[in-house]
């Protein structure tokens, strides 16, 4: 579930004196000359590396942040094994994480700070292809096409973009070389986004009711995505009729109604057209498998009271 984070700490100088107390940094450090000719040395960044997080010290700002999904994997088969986040990593797997978080970092106060960002999905096991899946079912979101839309032979990926919002839907199963069919969908969270639901620190993350509130962000802004089943394959549907929904699938049909008086009412016939022509059966299999998939992470710490 919970993936990349990043926390900005409040005082770069108690941050600056923890990382040169520990001894275990490195340290950039060059010389230049200034406007008058004498010589200025500048020596930041500071880093400090546990697993992957890194700890980053500059003149004026000290972040902490990467893949608290990567380095619990670490910790567990060490580096050469861990560091990837293709598994699954429950509820239970993110509380010890935040443990060995608070350990190797001991004398840091992390909440000391806020989360300018966090990542939030899933690691779906899924029937066909994962690039299928990206290059035929998700299209658009919020009625937008994706701002990155990578395919090599070494990732598919798409990331979306709307407002304060973010989502990452990309190939697990070629950026690792696996066997399985792994397609991971992921929300990305601002600070904003994040201190509406309340969430500010890591130590938020530790009450399962926070980890619900970004469960429910989740599925209310997945709603946003367009996937619809692909029509080519749909038996019965008409020449005019597909042509129809073609156009509608297209990014620039939306820019162009953009402040139109009659543009929700086009968007609600988009949703219509699919659910009515049976169009929606990826949509409803993946909105099912997310809830499975949360279920699982979620509740395998002993929890009773499932999502329904």
């Amino acid at each position: 579930m919970i993936d990349n984070f990043k926390i900005k700490l409040y005082s770069q100088k108690s941050t600056e004196d923890y990382i040169k107390s520990t001894g275990n940094y490195t340290q950039s450090s060059w010389v230049w000359k200034n406007e008058i000719d004498k010589k200025q040395e500048m020596k930041y960044p500071l880093k400090k590396k546990v697993n992957n997080l890194e700890l980053r010290v500059t003149e004026q700002n000290s972040v902490l942040g990467n893949s608290i999904h990567k380095y619990f994997n670490i910790y567990r088969y060490g580096n050469e094994q861990g560091n990837h986040n293709y598994n699954d990593f429950t509820f239970c797997y993110l509380m010890e994480a935040l443990e060995h978080l608070k350990d190797d970092f001991k004398g840091l106060n992390l909440n000391d700070g806020y989360l300018q960002s966090l990542e939030f999905g899933f690691n779906l096991s899924v029937e066909k292809e994962p690039k299928h899946y990206l290059n035929h079912n998700f299209l658009l979101f919020e009625h937008k096409a994706p701002t990155i839309n990578k395919t090599t032979n070494a990732m598919n990926y798409r990331k979306f973009e709307h407002n304060n919002i973010a989502w990452k839907v990309y190939d697990k199963k070629t950026q690792y070389g696996l066997k399985n069919n792994i397609l991971r969908v992921e929300i990305v969270l601002g600070s904003i986004e994040l201190k509406k639901l309340g969430i500010r620190t890591l130590k938020d993350l530790k009450n399962r009711k926070n980890i619900l509130l970004l469960f429910s962000k989740f599925m209310e802004s997945f709603r946003g995505f367009t996937i619809v089943d692909n029509r080519f394959n749909k038996i019965g549907l008409g020449p005019e009729f597909i042509n129809d929904l073609g156009n509608r699938l297209e990014p620039s049909y939306w820019r162009q109604r953009k402040g139109k008086n009659n543009l929700y009412r086009d968007k609600l016939k988009l949703k219509e057209m699919i659910r009515q022509n049976n169009l929606n059966t990826t949509e409803i299999y993946f909105t099912e498998l997310i809830r499975s998939k949360f279920n699982e992470l979620f509740y395998d710490c002993g929890f009773v009271r499932k999502v329904a």
